[in-house]
């Protein structure tokens, strides 16, 4: 036994190498873990699990998480940062321990040792399941070891109380984690119910059992929600008002599409029906309906809510729970090959050919392959971006994935998948992680300077809002903000969403009632930090906040501005915007006057309403020499920089102005106006830079 123990964990080493490799490429910080992070600041400083100072608001969904990070911060120093995603690879760990204890405590498991080895390539080599190991920052690999780990106890010891404890523990840790933990815990019990009367063979339940697994449960989570409702006044987070507006079905649908394409799903989910009805046939074993009930349930619950703004986040329990039933499913097909071809004689003569674990590696070849393979293209194509790029979009052709389109089907398969990217970025839905990646990076290197910044330098009363509330904020925990899409504000999360699903973006539909953010008192926009004045000034206010470091911003309100910093080294700037414009020519006349600068496009407008702002605005460049494009652009010929007003945009009065910061390169030709997406072009112009 030890030797065969021993040989087994060399067989696993290639696979975890394979796993540790891809999750290299793919590690990742997202701003929206930045979120999480304020609230355990907060709470380590002795203000609540607020992200306001005062200011009670459950804008997390993730409550252990952030409790764990509060501890790893308070006791080892560690900051969230940096201990998240090590947190998700020791649950990336945990994961891989469980399944593998999984299968081998499975009992009268056939091919034991090559089951488990298949199980775990098909998690190993999943670049989606690689993405999620690092986890963003975010909880998703938490909620995947505590599911994984519920249904494994129940699988092998649902007849013992420690184990419908722990299994009871389990789903209690997830449902703090996540909030569809309740939905696969009640569908746990359920199942447990009817899979114990079969298991004893009458219509007869033992109460107590059922009490050690619901029982636990129970008390923690009713706890919680006794706990949230004592000190937010809310019986669900605000989370998810802010989120869900109503059922986006087309989306999800859309959504699900590309994930069973890109992962193999359609492969997966058969095979594990394979294994469940052979389970059945002879142990009466219903475990894999447990997993096959708790993953196509879940599925109708993603289809509800439209997927997830991250590529493929809410399924990521999905892979480790399928990949011990398909791997059964591919041993057992493989029997039932070997045997059938041991009753033709001239084919016996022909040993390899009658061995059911050598049909069940030819098996294992093309599911691995059409499982893996489109993931692991977009992974690593992804992974050679290095810039900021809005509603990134990868497009697989010859030129970039030949390789993979030379297999049997997968140009179909592609070219399907092609379109299902290409329509659900346009809505924020299924983002690449190389585009929470970038943005985050860019916004922590500008701003975490912050960090530095002298406490009680911010007036209590100054208010801010934005649509991104992570990174920034976080460096900024003494500033009050209103997130303008309601995770944090209650208000905001309850306002109607009248636009029809065709128009939505995920996890960004809910705005401001109209005249809420002046009643809440916005009245300051701060800039990334500076460490010269005369960096400083290119906004209209500076201020000195720490050793070589100023803090810019802007405020409508100068007499709040000059009241409100009354005593401190305050400079204030001329109108850098009107400085911009003034006196010069705009390249471009239409609804909005285009000025070009040596580094920048500034956009003006006059008497400008809200229907001027809310259409994005197109940008796109032809440099000077093509050479210049981003690889990723030259198949289109020009360089798209589109944007939106409320990321580049401000008004003061009734003018509008955007400045949008332009490549390095030489630009010949620059094509610019505002759009509405499925409708056209609001208006447009061109101006010729040089021939």
């Amino acid at each position: 036994m030890p030797a065969v123990r021993t040989g087994f964990i060399v067989a696993i080493l290639p696979w975890l190498a394979l796993l540790g490799w891809l999750a290299s490429v793919s590690w990742f910080l997202t701003d929206d873990a930045f979120i999480s992070f304020r609230y355990v600041r907060n709470l380590l400083e002795g203000h609540g699990l607020v992200f306001n100072v005062g200011e009670r608001v459950e804008g997390y969904s993730n409550f252990l998480w952030v409790l764990e990070l509060a501890a790893v911060w308070g006791i080892l120093g560690i900051r969230p940062e940096h201990a998240a995603p090590w947190l998700s690879v020791i649950y990336t760990a945990g994961t891989i321990a469980a399944l593998l204890w999984w299968a081998w405590r499975t009992p009268s498991l056939r091919g034991r040792g090559l089951t488990a080895w298949l199980a775990l390539g098909l998690v190993c080599s999943s670049a989606t399941f690689a993405v999620w190991t690092s986890g963003g920052g975010l909880e998703t690999r938490q909620f995947t070891f505590f599911i994984v780990l519920a249904v494994a106890c129940l699988a092998l010891y649902r007849g013992s109380q420690w184990g419908l404890l722990t299994a009871s523990l389990s789903l209690a840790a997830a449902s703090l984690t996540r909030p569809e933990g309740p939905l696969i815990a009640a569908l746990c019990c359920g199942w447990f119910a009817v899979q114990r009367m079969v298991d004893a063979g009458r219509l007869r339940l033992d109460w107590r059992e059922l009490a050690f697994l619901i029982a636990p449960f129970a008390i923690l989570i009713g706890a919680h929600f006794l706990f949230r409702y004592a000190y937010y006044g809310e019986w669900l987070p605000n989370t998810y008002y802010a989120k869900h507006a109503r059922p986006w079905y087309e989306s999800g649908f859309r959504y699900l599409c590309a994930a069973a394409i890109e992962t193999g799903l359609y492969l997966l989910l058969p095979l594990a029906a394979v294994a469940l009805r052979e389970r059945w046939r002879q142990y009466r074993d219903g475990t894999y309906a447990l997993v096959l009930l708790i993953i196509i349930v879940h599925m109708a619950y993603v289809m509800r809510i439209g997927g997830d703004h991250f590529e493929y986040r809410p399924l990521d329990f999905y892979w480790p729970l399928l990949a011990l039933p398909a791997a059964i499913g591919m041993v057992h097909l493989g029997g039932r090959i070997a045997g059938q071809v041991q009753r033709i004689r001239t084919m016996a003569r022909v040993r390899i050919l009658s061995s059911p674990p050598a049909w069940a590696l030819l098996l294992f070849v093309p599911v691995i392959f059409y499982s893996s393979a489109m993931q692991a293209a977009l992974l690593f194509e992804g992974a050679k971006i290095d810039e900021r790029i809005l509603k990134l979009h990868i497009e697989l052709d010859e030129d970039n994935a030949g390789w993979l389109l030379s297999a049997p089907g997968m140009p179909a398969l592609a070219a399907i998948t092609n379109d299902l990217r290409a329509s659900l970025v346009q809505q924020s839905v299924n983002l690449r992680f190389v585009e929470h990646r970038e943005f985050a990076n860019v916004r922590i290197e500008v701003w975490q300077l912050y960090e530095n910044m002298e406490r009680g330098l911010i007036p209590d009363d100054a208010v801010m809002t934005a649509g991104t509330i992570g990174i920034r904020f976080y460096y900024l925990p003494e500033l009050t903000v209103i997130d303008r899409h309601g995770l944090t504000d209650a208000t905001i999360a309850r306002n109607p969403v009248t636009r029809p699903n065709r128009e939505r973006q995920m996890a960004h539909d809910r705005f401001p009632p109209p005249g809420y953010l002046e009643e809440r008192g916005v009245n300051i926009a701060v800039h990334p930090p500076a460490s010269t004045v005369e960096q400083a000034l290119q906004g209209e206010y500076a201020m000195p906040v720490g050793p070589n470091l100023w803090m810019p911003f802007e405020s409508d309100d100068h007499e709040w501005v000059i009241s409100a910093f009354a005593g401190r080294d305050l400079i204030v700037s001329s109108d850098y915007i009107a400085e911009l414009t003034r006196g010069n020519t705009p390249v471009i006349r239409s609804n909005y006057d285009v000025y070009l600068h040596e580094n920048a496009l500034t956009y003006r407008k006059e008497q400008c309403r809200p229907e001027d702002v809310a259409p994005p605005f197109f940008l796109h460049l032809e440099p000077l020499d093509p050479a210049d494009l981003p690889r990723h652009r030259k198949q289109h010929g020009f360089d798209n920089l589109d944007f939106d007003f409320a990321w580049h945009g401000r008004q003061r009065g009734a003018t509008c102005f955007a400045i949008r910061m332009l490549p390095e390169y030489d630009i010949a030709v620059i094509r610019t106006g505002q759009y509405v997406p499925g409708e056209g072009r609001v208006w447009q112009g061109e101006y010729i830079v040089a021939e």
